[in-house]
């Protein structure tokens, strides 16, 4: 208890009796609330558990990200290989068509020209009677 709480209780005429009885209330209620209110270092216990359990989820994070990007780039790997793959085939598939492409124009522009040669005849025979 402190004195000059009990002098200030006793100057206004309370008996002594009922002074230490208010005194002791109030001790009791202050010590009370003190049990329930957050200290200062509760604070940073709890701050300290948080950002422990922070890194520990940013660490499992970080690990799922370069796992997860792992994954992806091998699957992105796959893909280009068979992409690549696909293109060498009709890289060469082009490659055999174009002998095929070079006689059929060939085939194609001596047809025409006999065929337009016959016409010129024909109509050369035709004008001339």
């Amino acid at each position: 208890m402190k004195t000059a709480s009990l002098e200030i209780l006793e100057k206004a005429e309370l008996p002594s009796a009922q002074a230490h009885a208010i005194l002791k209330v109030m001790e009791s209620e202050m010590s009370s609330l003190q049990d329930t209110l957050a200290t200062k270092a509760d604070l940073n216990g709890g701050l300290l558990v948080l950002r422990a359990d922070l890194d520990k989820g940013l660490s499992a994070l970080g690990k799922d990200l370069d796992t997860g990007l792992l994954t992806l780039r091998n699957d992105v790997n796959v893909g280009l290989a068979s992409v690549r793959a696909e293109i060498l085939t009709l890289a060469a598939e082009m490659a055999r068509n174009d002998g095929k492409l070079s006689r059929w124009v060939l085939t194609c522009i001596l047809g025409q020209t006999a065929f337009l040669a016959g016409l010129a005849y024909f109509l050369a025979g035709h004008w001339r009677r």
